[in-house]
């Protein structure tokens, strides 16, 4: 085994948004950085089998929905899926992307190795010793971003061949004419949202009280009665206790409402939740916490010059969470302060209308014993949702009873994972209702019924 005599700044293990954003900041801030990733391709989960083709796909689905809808805008048409060529257009989209991803990790003065790092040592002096493939490489410290991977339930059957993961369906070229999905969470509901914009018959089933558990309440009754409209049938406080292959058709078993139920499909996804995928070289040797890495602020992990950012680590498992902590890194690495303020992270779900949250809920604020007040603007008289014709959504708000400051926003309207910029921004900034206000928004836009929310919550404060 060859060891190389360069000693980096700063070696990346794992090439998602977390690894390769770190990287790419290290390189340009000066520092000797190379990513050492187990893929042909950079990009991670989210990039190649995650957010970037799962959103592909529901922009296609998205458009046959509103094609097959468009008599109500005096446009007659019709749509169908051409399967050959909408996997086409997925895998085109991702290449593109991966294609510049790379060109613009050469560009930032970042190498890069492709191969499995097989064992991490921190050294007698200090420095760190990486071992990929038939080589050894050492740097002063060392980034740990290797992501997370479907995690499977220990249900029986789950391993029949009628079970996926949403790996499968986002690099497989396979469109079941029906789908039982176990989880509904955001890659449950996403799905589920795509199935149904397809006309496939969709079922979901959820151990908790509701789909979408962790975000507002609103938002997660909203969006169940616009999946059941489109028709999906969904099942909340479900356990299942067993999946079987009939004849090539699944099935699933479950307990709901104190019934014991019966569902079949083609297929089962199973989309509850992902696990970290923790280097071998260091399993036992970090802390962990339900299976994640433990870190402070700054990304430090409980081994000295060991650093680790992403999904694999606690918090909220998002690709721009993951970019901003790896970035962060770099530049404390470079001797900086962290670049991004981590208290407000935006979450969205892609379905139609779209779901962006940030902050506080206003049972959060309760909890936590803050006097706030809510507003709740619905978007069925702004101008640019009328003339699209989307369906019912809103624009709630949290503020500070006493302050006015702004701590929460949950929107559920078309173009929310854009708008939602602005409210993060105010969040932040702990800006008033009252600051927040002085902005003139266009018009039309969907965007005015933040002003809207903001005009009712500036009344209760």
């Amino acid at each position: 085994m060859e060891t190389t005599d360069k000693i980096f700044d700063l070696i990346v293990i794992g090439g998602g948004p977390a690894g390769y954003s770190a990287a790419m900041t290290a390189a340009k801030l000066g520092l000797a950085t190379l990513i050492i990733d187990s893929r042909d391709v950079l990009g991670g989960t989210c990039l190649n089998r995650g957010c970037i083709p799962t959103k592909a796909l529901l922009h296609s689905s998205g458009l046959i929905r509103q094609l097959n809808s468009a008599s109500g805008f005096g446009v007659e048409a019709s749509a169908s899926i051409n399967s050959e060529k909408l996997f086409e257009y997925r895998d085109e989209t991702v290449k593109i992307l991966t294609t510049g991803l790379e060109q613009s990790v050469s560009a930032s003065g970042a190498e890069t190795v492709k191969g499995k790092a097989a064992t991490v040592e921190v050294l007698a002096d200090g420095t760190v010793e990486v071992k990929a493939g038939d080589s050894v490489y050492k740097a002063k410290d060392v980034l740990i971003a290797t992501g997370t991977e479907p995690a499977m339930p220990p249900i029986d059957g789950i391993d029949s061949d009628v079970v996926i993961t949403s790996n499968d369906i986002l690099e497989g070229n396979e469109l079941p004419e029906s789908l039982i999905i176990v989880g509904g969470g955001v890659i449950g509901c996403e799905f589920a949202s795509f199935y149904t914009d397809l006309g496939r018959k969709v079922t979901v089933i959820e151990a908790l009280p509701r789909i979408l558990a962790n975000m507002d309440k609103d938002v997660a009754r909203n969006l169940q009665m616009i999946l059941k409209n489109r028709g999906a049938e969904i099942f909340s406080g479900a356990v299942v206790s067993r999946i079987s292959d009939n004849g090539g058709k699944a099935e699933v078993n479950f307990s709901a409402g104190g019934e014991e139920k019966t569902v079949s499909a083609d297929k089962v996804l199973i989309a509850t939740g992902r696990r970290s995928v923790i280097p071998e070289g260091l399993a036992g040797k970090l802390e962990t916490q339900k299976g994640r890495i433990v870190t402070d602020a700054n990304g430090r992990t409980s081994v000295e010059h060991i650093y680790a950012a992403g999904d694999i680590t606690n918090g909220i498992q998002l690709a721009h969470k993951a970019a901003a902590e790896g970035e962060n890194i770099a530049v404390i690495l470079a001797g900086g302060s962290p670049k991004h303020d981590m208290t407000c992270i935006p979450a969205c779900v892609y379905c139609s209308p779209e779901i962006a949250c940030a902050g506080m809920t206003d049972a959060e604020a309760k909890e936590k014993g803050i006097d706030a007040v809510t507003s709740r603007a619905v978007t069925a008289a702004n101008s640019r949702s009328v003339i699209s014709r989307e369906e019912r959504g809103f624009v709630k708000l949290v503020a500070e009873k006493e302050t006015g400051i702004l701590t929460g926003a949950q929107l559920m309207c078309a173009n929310a994972s854009d708008i939602i910029g602005e409210l993060v921004l105010a969040i932040t900034n702990r800006l008033t209702v009252g600051q927040c206000l002085k902005s003139v928004r266009s018009h039309p836009s969907y965007e005015e019924t933040v002003g809207t929310a903001l005009e009712e919550l500036s009344k209760k404060i």
